[in-house]
């Protein structure tokens, strides 16, 4: 048991840093797109692999509290409402790429709108991840 639940978290660490790259790799494509339609094709990629790796996060936590005995700490608590607040943020971020027209004035404003949720995106996995692993 105690097996399963090192192996858990180590793995549960890989995929959160895993996630911090990806993050970093949206700023970079976000930066660098010159129109909507190489955007959205790469968009079309990442978002599906960030959100596996997402419920790769909460299904190895889910596991670690199991091993727990559902023992609910802080950390669980602010992890699971972390979780929530990623997917809803991923959400508003993604929903406006379906509705973009290829036009040149598309990618500035939503550049501008997606660098904010990236960026509290960013900033709530690091505080977290941080906070753990300290």
């Amino acid at each position: 048991m105690n097996y399963m639940y090192n192996m858990s978290i180590d793995f549960h660490n890989y995929v959160v840093i895993l996630l911090l790259v990806l993050i970093g790799l949206n700023f970079v494509l976000l930066f660098r797109a010159k129109n909507v339609f190489s955007y959205r094709k790469k968009m079309a990629y990442l978002t599906p692999t960030i959100a596996v790796l997402l419920a790769s996060i909460l299904f190895t936590g889910t596991i670690m509290m199991a091993a727990k005995h559902l023992d609910f700490t802080l950390a669980n608590i602010a992890m699971i409402a972390i979780a929530i607040a990623f997917i809803v943020l991923e959400a508003k971020r993604v929903k406006p790429i379906k509705r973009l027209k290829d036009v040149p004035e598309a990618i500035p404003v939503y550049r501008d709108f997606a660098k904010k949720i990236l960026s509290i995106e960013l900033l709530i996995v690091l505080v977290i991840s941080i906070w753990m692993w300290i």
